[in-house]
């Protein structure tokens, strides 16, 4: 019997993500671009983490708010996936 971590999407999501932070940490994606079109919000944030790169104050804390972020995008999501998969299957049990 697979254990029941297996099965909620919160667990691959976040396994995804610190899969794709390692690459680039590793080097694999120097140009940020996998940790870039993996984060829809990325898009919103581009002129802030911008600045936040090329000023030599905060360049240092660039790549851990970034990956936090993915991080943090990817764990909300799959919460917010497993807490729907719950309330339909709580549904479907009323209604039997």
């Amino acid at each position: 019997m697979m254990p029941l971590i297996f099965k909620k999407f919160t667990f691959w999501f976040v396994l995804f993500s610190l899969f794709i932070c390692l690459m680039n940490l590793s080097g694999q994606d120097d140009k940020n671009i996998l940790v870039f079109l993996t984060n829809p919000i990325n898009l919103y944030l581009e002129g802030w983490l911008t600045r936040m790169n090329t000023n030599p104050d905060t360049t240092d804390i660039f790549k851990p708010i970034v990956y936090l972020l993915h991080l943090l995008f990817w764990a909300i999501l799959g919460i917010a996936i497993d807490s729907l998969i719950k309330i339909v299957e709580k549904f479907k049990m009323k209604e039997n």
